[in-house]
């Protein structure tokens, strides 16, 4: 069953369909479907798809796009030792056949290396395009070299009619590929996995979500004990400085500025750490995110891991791993549910689902027609004033600030959320005094009268809305 990515389809068969050569580019992190959704966007029309072969060198890329080529076309192709004698065998081989052409996994195809780029943009260009309604479509995990070695690339610059970066489910696509499944369990998958549609896919195997994590994650033979290096070294080789820099910041739920992540992953700061920082949010492994009072590149930016399943890894699989893998203690999940470790963990994934969710929050609250910047803020302490972190708020262009304040509970809500939400309130008032704070409580669990009664929420939001 295909669930979802509806735009990105609509997108791929507009271009698919048209009568002119077209360029599609598609990328994302490994697991999260891209193939799925290019066969599901070509449909019955006439492919070929071509993969290319991780760590392996330029001349058995070559061969292998040969062997791949003459079994999909059922017909030889000549020997061939470099990319422009291959692709030029490829435009004879098709001759005026109208095909979408799929190159798969193109950053191993390529070598990581911008020969295959150059050479492709003059053969397609030159021969390959000049058949009405051919597709070109590039895809990859690597989203760093899909951006700046194609996509921004003097090669492909400007000549890119789709780009499609696929990123995980939302929840009213993870509650359709949990179908069946309460509530409760789809929120607790999408913090577990992001809404990676391979992972779901194995959680929902299971008889309940809790059952496949234990089964998945706590088992020597679970798909995700080798998981983390699989994706890890696919998209950085066994480079130590990223996975120091991964490892601080999972150290940091909430986010460590550029000197602080320096110094914690033992990284020296310059044109290296900018790099890595580049390849790793590309990869969507981390984000970053600023006051939205400030520029983009301003001192206060932070970095946090904003991979929920690199979250789960880092904070209760990595140190248990040999445990695992030598057949440890039974139940070891339902025992971790138990402890406040897990809890808190629980609470700020809850805060990621609900910050990743700001266009649905935005439509619930009143104010999605309205612009605005969405994101944490927070203030060290200065003149007097206490230092603050807001996880989530919208500094609106009608010249309201929407403060949310984001709980998942078990136990009942209290009272006592009233005074914590307020004191973020008057420093936000403090640092705008032009400006309306609205605060609001986003929920998954009870809450009592008081909350209700007391009108200093403007909304208390149930997050099962953010599911429609």
């Amino acid at each position: 069953m295909f669930v979802g990515r509806e735009e990105e389809i609509a997108a791929l068969r507009r271009a698919i369909k048209a009568p002119a050569a077209k360029i599609a580019v598609v990328y994302g992190r490994r697991r999260i479907g891209k193939t799925s959704l290019i066969r599901e966007a070509v449909g019955r029309e006439p492919v070929l798809y071509v993969e290319g072969l991780e760590g392996q060198s330029s001349q058995q890329q070559i061969q292998a796009f040969r062997v791949q080529v003459c079994r999909q076309l059922g017909r030889e192709l000549p020997q061939f030792t470099n990319w422009r004698d291959a692709l030029m065998a490829l435009d004879k081989a098709l001759g005026k056949r109208r095909m979408v052409l799929v190159l798969d996994e193109f950053q191993w195809l390529a070598n990581f290396r911008q020969e295959l780029v150059s050479t492709l943009k003059m053969v397609w260009e030159g021969w390959l395009s000049r058949v009405p309604g051919r597709t070109l479509i590039l895809c990859g995990s690597i989203a760093s070299f899909m951006t700046t070695k194609v996509v921004k690339s003097s090669a492909f610059h400007g000549r890119t009619d789709v780009l499609v970066h696929l990123q995980g489910f939302r929840l009213a696509e993870t509650a359709r590929m949990l179908k069946g499944r309460g509530w409760n369990e789809v929120l607790d998958a999408q913090c577990f996995t992001g809404g990676v549609p391979k992972y779901l896919e194995l959680l929902a195997s299971a008889g309940s979500i809790a059952l496949g994590m234990e089964q998945e994650a706590f088992r020597p033979q679970g798909y995700f004990v080798e998981e983390y290096d699989r994706i890890f070294v696919s998209h950085f080789g066994r480079n130590a400085e990223y996975q120091r820099l991964v490892r601080a910041l999972a150290s940091a739920p909430y986010g460590l500025s550029r000197k602080q992540l320096a110094d914690a992953a033992g990284v020296e700061e310059g044109g290296t750490l900018s790099g890595h920082l580049y390849d790793l949010e590309a990869a969507g492994f981390i984000a970053s995110h600023r006051p939205f009072d400030k520029p983009a590149h301003s001192r206060l930016l932070r970095y946090y891991l904003s991979d929920p399943w690199m979250s789960f890894y880092h904070a209760f699989l990595r140190t248990r791993l040999k445990q695992i893998k030598a057949g440890g203690r039974q139940a070891m999940f339902a025992a971790l549910r138990q402890g406040g470790a897990f809890r808190s963990w629980m609470g700020r994934a809850f805060e990621l689902v609900c910050l990743r969710h700001d266009t649905e929050l935005a439509a619930i609250l009143g104010f999605g027609g309205i612009d605005y910047e969405v994101g944490p803020w927070f203030r060290a302490p200065r003149r007097g004033l206490e230092g603050v972190q807001i996880d989530l708020a919208f500094d609106r262009a009608d010249g309201v600030i929407t403060l949310c304040e984001m709980k998942r509970h078990t136990a009942v809500v209290g009272r006592q959320v009233i005074a914590e939400v307020e004191r973020k309130a008057e420093v936000l008032r403090a640092e705008y005094p032009r400006r309306t704070v609205q605060p609001v409580l986003v929920v998954d669990g009870p809450v009592s009268k008081e909350i209700s009664t007391s009108g200093f929420f403007y909304q208390v939001v149930d997050a099962r809305e953010l599911c429609p």
